[in-house]
């Protein structure tokens, strides 16, 4: 086990985290999600796996949900009919298939699993049998419903709800900022200078380019996973801003990182914004159908149109923008399928299809089989049972926030919902395991948690022993002479 310098800003991050309570605690957990390129920890015992900042500050907010204040609602979101009792249902079936799978099938199969060679780490196809990755993916989902747990509880009254918000909203902020650096550092031939948050034991992609333009990774190792967390924090931001929900700082920030999506030249952020724009867009019009549109649903609906068919007009009239841009999307939406890149992606998922069948759909076990497709991989690592109680727990988060009576709050939730959303659709387009990510399960804590009156969350005050008076005791007093 190794230790980095940013594990360090971790630890301090952490220790704060237990002096200052559960909004501090909660920022510094969302906050730290960015940095999906660092790691705070090798466990060089488990096989070099880096150990992320967001997953040790996890541990010190659990910590702190451990608190009187705090612990009474931990278990509420995994009780009946709670979408969390789902998410305990997939993370018990995937112990129970991680263990007992890939011994009871072994050989039966052959899986793309993660291994290290003299060429260095990359996926080979290989006989089913146990692996270190069966145990290190297993603690990560184990991780994250302990994460949503943990979130619901923070989230049990609208103070909580809002900090949450707040976290996010900064979290996209910063999100830019480091977008900005990566770009600076790239130009200016200073990336060397981000290797302390470069560290993880990944293949850095932070120096690759389509058509003469460097793809923004940020503070990730490629393209495509900046392209899901701007996704996510897209639509957590575009939501509100739809909402009506401090829109001098949700819509400037929807805008920036819709831009940052174009910028980062990456599949996953074309296709996935392209996607989520149309699922808004059929919801703002069934919004004004039934009459419950807001002003900012409205210009959306009249002036998003009008805005895409201009941009259209106006490349259409460069021929060198023409050519530009038709190049871009020759490279990374045309001609994908055909890439050396997309064969390879596409050899996963018939794999990992092949393993679902072969292991009668039961699974082969978290951690055994990689895809490219979030589905295919839920299907192949924990089969049917798992599949449905995942889904279960997702379509529940996304009908959450339609029980809130306080409509600040059900902004709040419904954005959580639409980010949940958003890192869905980009896990159909990338998602290589069953684990959707840190942020996936916060968000969806944030859309899951029921708004709880402040009468409830009002600590009862211990009852103090009583005292009887002499004078009701019911012993005789003395007659005084």
């Amino acid at each position: 086990m190794t230790f980095e310098w940013i594990g360090v800003a971790t630890l301090v991050a952490g220790l704060l985290s237990l002096l200052w309570g559960r909004r501090f605690a909660l920022t510094a957990c969302i906050v730290a999600t960015l940095f999906g390129a660092a790691a705070a920890s090798v466990l060089t015992a488990l096989g070099g796996s880096g150990l992320q900042p967001a997953y040790v500050l996890l541990g010190f907010l659990v910590l702190v949900s451990l608190r009187r204040d705090s612990a009474p609602y931990l278990l509420r979101s995994i009780r009946w009919p709670e979408p969390g009792l789902w998410l305990v249902l997939t993370a018990a079936y995937a112990c129970l298939v991680s263990v007992f799978m890939p011994r009871i099938f072994a050989g039966v199969t052959y899986v793309f699993t993660i291994a290290r060679t003299d060429a260095g780490t990359g996926l080979l196809l290989t006989p089913l049998g146990p692996v270190s990755g069966n145990l290190t993916q297993t603690i990560y989902f184990v991780g994250d419903a302990v994460c949503f747990a943990v979130f619901c509880a923070f989230a049990r009254d609208a103070a909580g709800k809002r900090w949450m918000a707040d976290a996010l909203i900064a979290t996209g902020y910063l999100n830019i900022v480091l977008g900005l650096i990566d770009y600076a550092t790239f130009f200016t031939g200073t990336a060397d200078a981000l290797a302390f948050m470069r560290n993880a034991p990944y293949r850095m992609l932070d120096s690759a380019e389509v058509v003469g333009f460097k793809r923004l990774v940020g503070s990730f190792p490629e393209a495509s996973a900046f392209a899901s967390m701007t996704l996510a924090l897209f639509a957590f931001s575009f939501s509100l801003w739809l909402s009506g929900w401090r829109t001098r700082i949700t819509g400037p920030l929807a805008l920036l990182l819709c831009t940052a999506l174009v910028l980062s030249t990456s599949t996953t952020a074309y296709a996935g914004l392209v996607v989520y724009l149309v699922l808004v867009f059929a919801a703002s019009l069934l919004r004004l159908v039934t009459g419950r549109a807001t002003v900012p649903r409205l210009s959306f609906l009249l002036i998003g149109p009008l805005i895409g068919t201009l941009v259209v007009c106006a490349v259409l009239l460069n021929d060198a923008l023409t050519t530009m841009i038709v190049d871009i999307l020759q490279q990374l939406i045309f001609s994908k399928g055909t890439s050396s890149s997309a064969m390879e992606r596409g050899s996963w998922n018939t794999q990992a299809l092949v393993n679902f069948f072969d292991s009668y759909g039961l699974g082969v076990g978290v951690g055994s089989a990689r895809a490219s497709n979030v589905v295919i991989a839920i299907l192949a690592n924990i089969g049917i049972p798992g599949a449905l109680t995942y889904a279960a727990f997702f379509v529940a988060c996304l009908l959450a926030p339609r029980t809130e009576p306080d409509p600040e709050i059900r902004a709040i939730r419904g954005a959580a919902a639409s980010s949940c959303l958003g890192l869905f659709i980009a896990g159909c387009m990338a998602g290589t395991t069953i684990d959707a990510g840190l942020l996936f399960f916060i968000c969806a804590a944030l859309a899951a948690a029921p708004t709880i009156s402040a009468d409830e969350t009002r600590p009862v005050p211990r009852a103090l022993p009583v005292r009887r008076s002499p004078r009701l005791s019911g012993r005789p007093r003395p007659i005084p002479a």
